[in-house]
């Protein structure tokens, strides 16, 4: 029954996928054309070009008409011998791989048909296979998964992918004793950090669940962290390489070139300004949790989840999973607040933790005899905001007009927030 259950959901992943990639490419912000420009430039070995080169990529960027509102900027940084590419360097190197073969816009298809099985194959491990079922359709069927799926010239998606990789392989190997799935673990949690410095907070998560299972009796818990962090190790060597390669130390990045290194609210507490820290947090705690909701209507059931779940040892996991990315970027400084994708896209990660909670809410339901109404009404209203949040993004994306606007912090900082930090 198990295989049958993760056949159908295989066959849902592509009848999902398949549909968005007949869609003609638009890129909605600058990160789009910045990763499309990096990815020629690393197709060709160039980790940095000139000035007449970056400026070839912009008229290229705005001659094709990819660019929603026309813009016609690329964020790369003066690194004194030209210009670098500002963000992580993982994705583009994906991307410029996929481009030698001709088949760039497959890479979230592929990357996308990798983690579902896995995913499935977690869930169903760690509670049973109808929970597992559910919460992959409702994984499928969210709005901020399949608005990333579709802006191939984006890291999110594929950043969310080895996060997932990472967490479930970490969960399957331990359960299953299997030295192997925590090197892959190690690899896949190493590489996301390579394509989105941010998701370190993954390894927080990690530590906090190993430690928690040390004092509940599992011993093997902190050594089998050991084997997830040592194979990480090649994935920080490689960045440390590019980082001194292209910015000339191991440890500097090209972020530190523009927005710097201060983005969160305890940031800003930490170094004494206090007033604007609260105020970032102020400002999110208005905007995030109706953009929150739109883009991830499953938040909505999981205390549930969890509550149902309590038993389990993979809930704690689950939930260490949502509260990393949940408590960073809720106090997050570069967020637009025009449209929920510009915001919940930094969320993405957490999807899978949120849609498996859902998942086993919504199976306990539907397994009780008064419940199962209740339970199918709850998934059908999931999936109609989902879908219903969907068609808003697509509607804006495939009408080629103005960006909405950006939302800058209502007190503190005070700079405004430019297009797609991330």
């Amino acid at each position: 029954m198990r295989r049958e259950l993760l056949a159908m959901v295989f066959v849902a992943a592509l009848v999902v996928f398949s549909p968005l990639l007949t869609l003609p490419v638009r890129f909605i912000e600058p990160d789009d054309a910045t990763y499309y420009a990096a990815m020629r430039a690393f197709a060709e070995g160039k980790l940095v070009v000139t000035r007449s080169e970056l400026v070839e990529l912009q008229r290229e960027v705005a001659e094709k008409g990819l660019a929603v509102g026309g813009f016609r900027s690329i964020q790369y940084v003066n690194v004194g011998t030209g210009y670098a590419l500002e963000k992580a360097p993982g994705y583009p190197f994906i991307l410029a791989l996929f481009h030698k073969l001709g088949i760039e816009r497959f890479v979230n298809f592929i990357f996308g048909l990798l983690a579902i099985p896995v995913f499935y194959r977690m869930v169903a491990r760690a509670f049973d296979p109808k929970a597992a079922l559910i919460s992959s359709l409702i994984l499928l069927s969210n709005a901020t998964f399949l608005a990333m799926f579709y802006r191939v010239y984006m890291s999110d998606f594929v950043s969310m992918v080895f996060v997932l990789l990472g967490l479930a392989f970490f969960y399957l190997g331990l359960e299953g004793d299997d030295w192997k799935r925590g090197v892959l673990s190690g690899l896949s949690l190493g590489f996301s950090v390579l394509v989105r410095y941010t998701n370190a907070v993954a390894y927080a998560a990690l530590l906090v669940y190993s430690l928690w299972l040390t004092r509940k009796g599992g011993r093997k818990a902190l050594r089998y962290s050991g084997i997830v962090l040592g194979a990480s190790v090649p994935m920080f060597l490689l960045l440390m390489a590019y980082n001194n390669s292209v910015f000339g130390s191991p440890f500097s990045v090209g972020y530190s070139k523009t927005i710097g290194y201060t983005n969160f609210a305890f940031q800003y507490i930490l170094a004494g300004r206090l007033e604007e820290g609260l105020g970032l947090l102020w400002r999110n705690l208005l905007t995030h949790p109706k953009l929150l909701l739109e883009g991830f209507p499953s938040l909505v059931l999981l205390p549930v989840g969890v509550y149902i779940g309590r038993k389990n040892r993979a809930t704690p996991l689950l939930l260490l999973w949502f509260l990393a990315y949940f408590g960073l970027y809720f106090q997050y400084e570069w967020l637009r607040t025009g449209l929920y994708i510009f915001m919940t896209r930094f969320y993405l990660p957490m999807a899978p933790a949120l849609a498996a909670l859902a998942g086993v809410a919504i199976g306990k339901l539907v397994e009780e005899r008064k419940g199962w109404v209740i339970g199918y009404a709850l998934l059908a209203l999931v999936l109609l905001i989902d879908i219903s949040s969907l068609q808003a993004f697509f509607g804006f994306a495939l009408s080629g007009g103005p960006a909405p606007r950006i939302g800058g912090p209502i007190s503190g900082p005070g700079r405004g927030a430019p297009p797609g930090r991330g």
